[in-house]
């Protein structure tokens, strides 16, 4: 049911957020998390982290940078694989439903069904297609650098980064 993932990711985020990227989402509610569930959300590649944010970018956002990750020992529910979702209970479309357009409406995020379901699992995170390039993914952890499951670490110097690269 678990994928184990020992791998660099990336993210990218405001630059003046670097020194605290390893927090995790800045805002209570995103995709996989509500009610201030921890989340970090991370890429596996610079180009994809880029597709992972390309919806939120704005003209006038302040500089940002590119930090390299490496992660350990990660417990994932792989959302692309159909047998490990079915053992779970969850729809595989759930996670492609656009989480933002539903919480617009006051509704709870189709998305979080299967986060919560891979929560209480006890999974520490999960792998999900990207919706604008399915044939890539994304990680979302929900636990990390606690006890003995998954360890991330900065892996290197962040750099800048912008739309334009």
């Amino acid at each position: 049911m678990f994928t184990t993932l020992n791998t660099t990711l990336y993210r990218i985020v405001f630059a003046e957020f670097a020194n605290t990227v390893l927090e995790g989402a800045i805002h209570p509610e995103g995709r996989f998390h509500h009610a201030d569930q921890p989340a970090l959300y991370a890429s596996p590649s610079p180009d994809t982290a880029a597709i992972a944010i390309q919806i939120y970018l704005k003209p006038d956002d302040p500089p940002r940078v590119l930090v390299p990750l490496s992660l350990r020992n990660a417990r994932m529910v792989d959302l692309r694989d159909i047998d490990t979702c079915k053992v779970l209970g969850i729809d595989p479309a759930w996670s492609t439903v656009p989480w933002s357009d539903e919480r617009a409406a006051g509704r709870p995020a189709t998305s979080w069904r299967a986060s919560d379901a891979a929560r209480a699992a006890g999974a520490d995170g999960m792998l999900y297609a990207s919706r604008r390039t399915p044939d890539r993914w994304h990680v979302v952890l929900f636990s990390w650098n606690i006890g003995n499951g998954a360890v991330l670490d900065i892996d290197g110097t962040p750099t800048r980064w912008s739309p334009k690269q």
